[in-house]
């Protein structure tokens, strides 16, 4: 009887063993993710501003996330916010995998050549990205000497200086920056297609176009999926790129929910406001990308 109890909580404390290897890193993630979480939300709760204390402060409750949806300019954050990621992820795309096919399908020597330097922009910092192309936008800038070649100005693009077109100008540069990214990705999900499948289509006497649409995207779903999660909470958080390129200007134009959230924290000094705004970013940035994807694999785990 001895032995078997002493075998029973031998057994018992194997199946802690894991748990308590688990602990000290539970512990870490706990105390640098869910707490500062939970003291953020905290804040977005009270009237909070920098040097005063919470408990000394007047209770708002949900005031803060019910005068964002009456904030124009938080509603401009927001669309700005949206079709930046939409935009931004969508010429990652397009641009990533039309250059990780065109590097597959020139001679070897010319690809070993291009491929490490079209991923140079990939190891720059976002804010010397963001200040390298205020320069390349500047009216004197090489952009408008090169427009001038074929008879345009910079009333043809006004780029950072209008209102009209300050965003898509701060796409463009993020297609710059992290389009190597995409490349580098897709590459290897182009690289991990069976030929047979190639060799299959030729067979069948299937064009180049063909087989793109029909053999390669389809492969690349998996590929996509990557891309567009990684991509799209960062596109959804961007403030680097925006804030030293425009500032979020002009006439707030380009401000993004990033730039304003800081804006209310450290020049308005309205810390709690700024909370909201971020958590609300946080629910965007579920709702848009979290949600689909949980959907996706519940999908996918019931069809297995």
């Amino acid at each position: 009887m001895k032995k078997n109890k002493t075998f029973e909580l031998s057994m018992e404390r194997g199946d802690l063993l894991p748990l308590l290897l688990m602990l000290p890193t539970l512990l870490v993630v706990f105390s640098v993710m869910v707490v500062p979480l939970l003291y953020g939300f905290t804040l977005s709760l009270f009237d909070v501003g920098f040097g005063k204390r919470i408990s000394s402060q007047a209770f708002l409750g949900f005031s803060n996330y019910i005068k964002f949806f009456g904030d124009t300019t938080a509603l401009k954050a927001v669309f700005n916010t949206v079709s930046f990621s939409l935009g931004a992820i969508l010429g990652d795309l397009v641009l990533g995998t039309l250059c990780a096919v065109f590097l597959l399908k020139v001679p070897r020597f010319l690809s070993s050549t291009l491929r490490p330097i079209v991923t140079i922009p990939l190891l720059i910092s976002p804010v010397v990205v963001g200040l390298t192309w205020r320069y390349i936008y500047d009216p004197r800038g090489i952009l408008y000497w090169i427009l001038g070649l074929v008879g345009l100005g910079i009333e043809d693009f006004p780029g950072v200086t209008s209102a009209s077109t300050a965003l898509l100008s701060t796409v463009i540069t993020h297609w710059w920056q992290v389009t190597p990214f995409v490349i580098i990705v897709v590459t290897a999900g182009l690289l991990a297609i069976p030929e047979e499948l190639y060799e299959a289509a030729r067979i069948d006497g299937a064009g180049a176009f063909t087989t793109f649409f029909k053999i390669t995207l389809p492969q690349l779903t998996k590929v996509y999926t990557v891309i567009l999660l990684i991509s799209g909470v960062d596109t959804i958080k961007v403030f680097d790129i925006i804030y030293a390129l425009t500032g979020g200007g002009p006439n707030n134009s380009s401000i993004s929910l990033s730039i304003y959230a800081y804006s209310q924290a450290f020049e308005q000094s309205d810390l709690s406001y700024s909370m909201a705004i971020s958590f609300t970013t946080m629910a965007i940035t579920f709702l848009i990308f979290g949600i689909p994807f949980i959907r996706h694999n519940l999908a996918k785990e019931g069809r297995g």
